[in-house]
């Protein structure tokens, strides 16, 4: 899958459009109603940049070569993934916290979240490496083994939540029989407490993906805030730390001149336990990047939610565009002053790419809570609203109906990525997206909503 491929149900559930809208100074902090829609007009690009081809325009497309110095449409999608990601953060733990959920309650669900996610992600990469059967018919089943097992049955009582529960059976049932029979060519690897495999044949995480990334990315942000989440400058100190973190991690590591410490020599067995422990963890998941940067992203997420809680000091419309306008500012120049280290570059994670896509999400979310929250139009993003209220169905939807298409002979249909025509690749992408957006909203209404 390509690096930008994102989607995440680590949102919140926030809430539909359908309903009118309050009066700026009575729009309480859990139903800002343009998180919603960003979050759809992110799976929106997401489907649309995916799905292009190479008779597409090159600014949409991934930059090439991909370690060049810059970025394009197709760059910006996966960052503010993390970024909505990070904006539902607090909004979800002030509603664990009004719920009376434990700390232990709230640090498991992260913790299987994140397992989750890890799952999905592996899974996504290691389809086509499957010997046991046709690579794309295993990912097929397995897309939709992962949708069904993690379908979220209709509360009601009912034939409806009965139809649910058994399709959620059937698709753990399903998920366990592929991962069971799943089996790829033997290769070299070590497992995490075991030590070294010669001749492995079971899925591997050689990249954890981009639900992986999204999870690790998570998993920090969402103990960090878990931790501070009630001080927002203490949220900004930890996203400066992310971000400190992937630069000490990409330019020697955190422990690369501990031999010059001499001040250090009385502690310095307990800090080489520690370099240890961080050299262990660093052989399976990178610090640098997901709890590094990638993981800053998420954090400046959560700091744009801090200012949508139900307790923020920030409240009225102007107040909150201001804030918005002065973080996404600060983010440029932030970006701007960390391009000597590193560029821009998607791959690399670098600072400046990290910051000003984060800039470029909080932007447009000013521009969509003006609209939407301020003024009260919502009737034109119900397409995005679809996508934005079951995130992870239009992620796996995208490659299940373009399988799905050549299976039933109609893969003529797809033929337009395959076009020189810049006006046939990108209409028929946008086309694409907006069925995979449409066919989500009738699912959604049909009762599958898919929850990690």
């Amino acid at each position: 899958m390509r690096y930008d491929r994102a989607m995440t149900t680590l949102t919140a559930d926030l809430p539909t459009l359908d309903e009118p809208a309050p009066t700026p100074r009575e729009i309480p902090a859990s139903r800002v109603a343009s998180v919603d829609v960003l979050r759809g007009l992110t799976i929106f690009l997401m489907v649309f940049v995916n799905d292009l081809g190479d008779g597409s325009p090159a600014w949409m497309r991934h930059i090439h070569p991909s370690n060049a110095d810059g970025m394009t449409l197709a760059d910006i999608v996966f960052p503010m993934f993390l970024f909505i990601v990070g904006v539902s953060i607090p909004l979800a733990f002030d509603r664990a916290r009004e719920a009376g959920l434990s700390l232990g309650s709230r640090l498991g669900h992260i913790a299987t979240r994140t397992a989750a996610l890890l799952l999905m992600g592996v899974m996504s990469e290691n389809y086509q490496r499957v010997t046991t059967m046709a690579p794309r018919t295993w990912g097929l089943l397995g897309f939709i083994a992962l949708l069904l097992a993690w379908c979220s049955p209709p509360r009601e009582e009912g034939t409806r939540r009965k139809v649910f529960l058994g399709l959620k059976v059937l698709g753990i049932v399903g998920l366990l029989t592929l991962l069971a029979i799943y089996r790829r060519k033997p290769a070299e690897t070590t497992l995490p407490f075991y030590g070294h495999v010669e001749a492995w044949t079971w899925m591997r995480a050689g990249w954890w993906g981009i639900l992986g990334l999204i999870g690790w990315s998570y998993l920090a942000a969402s103990l960090i805030v878990l931790a501070i989440g009630r001080r927002r400058e203490w949220l900004m100190g930890a996203m400066a730390l992310c971000m400190t973190m992937h630069l000490a991690m990409h330019h020697g590591g955190l422990f690369t001149h501990l031999d010059s410490k001499s001040w250090l020599a009385p502690a310095r067995g307990a800090v080489d336990a520690v370099a240890g422990v961080v050299n262990a963890v660093g052989n399976y998941v990178s610090l640098g990047d997901s709890f590094g940067s990638l993981a800053a992203i998420v954090m400046a997420g959560t700091l744009l939610g801090s200012i949508l809680k139900r307790d923020s000091d920030v409240v009225t419309p102007r107040d909150r565009t201001s804030w918005a306008a002065m973080f996404a500012a600060g983010l440029f120049l932030a970006g701007l002053l960390m391009d000597n280290f590193e560029g821009i570059n998607k791959n690399a994670a670098t600072p400046t790419w990290c910051y000003w896509c984060a800039a470029i999400a909080s932007g447009l979310w000013i521009v969509l809570y003006r609209i939407i929250d301020v003024g009260g139009f919502r009737g034109w993003a119900s397409l995005f609203s679809f996508a934005g209220a079951n995130p992870l169905v239009a992620y796996f939807l995208h490659p299940i109906l373009t399988w799905l298409l050549g299976v039933v002979g109609l893969g003529v249909v797809h033929s337009y990525t395959g076009s020189s025509d810049p006006v046939v690749s990108v209409a028929g992408s946008l086309g694409m997206a907006a069925v995979v957006c449409a066919l989500t909203g009738l699912l959604s209404w049909s009762g599958l909503r898919v929850k990690v």
